[in-house]
């Protein structure tokens, strides 16, 4: 367990698995009476290491065998079966790796039973709508955190930690923190007989939040020169109007 009397700087390069990573994260960022929503549960191995006896933590898998036993509810991320802003923190974790197929670390992440015929821009949206749906749970100044990894698709580089931060921006979150994981246990790495890019050993957490006034969305946009830039948009002050206006 993280020591509650932990007062050391939290900082944003960590060492170890996942347990350490949320710890580092949760010292900072969840704070003590949250309430807690771990949508994508897993094994729990993100608890092992922190102190929940300050804050409470609901859990929910998509997967029968985990979902649906004790006290882990059986949910979709993308459609969770709470209440609008009755959360503080929601975590998602959603399996990253585009059509696994036989990948090493399917047996940890299940990641063949989900996303198996995925593409990259598949996984991105199933970031996104995860991300849609914590919005609605989560309260006013709540926190997403997000883990993610980039990743190679047909010999292309997929910035996936740039690629969400765009993408929860224009959701309407803001981009708070991020972390990166550096593991102390290597992968192996023997499928590969031809290298064209660094191995992309480390992943990485967003911490993003949700804002307090939702009158206002900031948006990139591609120009007709390729360049991405960034728009403001605002709810017009006649609501009969609706929708969205630039500024």
């Amino acid at each position: 367990m993280t020591a509650v009397t932990d007062t050391s700087p939290v900082v944003s390069i960590v060492h170890g698995t996942n347990a350490d990573l949320i710890a580092e994260a949760a010292r900072l960022y969840i704070p003590d009476g949250a309430q807690v929503a771990d949508v994508t549960w897993g094994k729990g191995a993100f608890w092992k290491k922190v102190d929940t006896s300050a804050f409470t933590v609901q859990g929910s898998d998509v997967a029968e065998h985990i979902g649906g036993h004790g006290n882990i509810v059986l949910a979709d991320f993308r459609e969770l079966p709470y209440a609008d802003e009755s959360f503080d923190v929601v975590v998602l974790d959603p399996p990253y790796v585009h059509n696994p197929g036989k990948h090493m670390t399917d047996a940890r992440y299940n990641n063949a039973e989900t996303t198996k015929g995925m593409s990259h821009n598949d996984i991105r949206q199933l970031y996104r709508d995860g991300m849609r749906e914590a919005m609605r749970v989560l309260r006013p100044a709540g926190r997403i955190f997000v883990k993610g990894k980039d990743e190679i698709e047909s010999g292309k580089q997929c910035w996936s930690q740039t690629e969400l931060l765009l993408d929860a921006t224009s959701l309407g979150l803001y981009g708070k923190d991020s972390f990166v994981l550096v593991p102390t246990s290597r992968t192996a790495m023997g499928r590969w007989t031809t290298q064209l890019h660094a191995r992309k050993v480390h992943s990485f957490l967003w911490v993003f939040e949700k804002p307090t006034k939702t009158d206002r969305r900031v948006l990139h946009v591609v120009d007709e020169d390729g360049w991405v830039e960034q728009w403001t948009a605002r709810r017009p002050r006649d609501k009969r109007l609706g929708g969205w206006v630039w500024v």
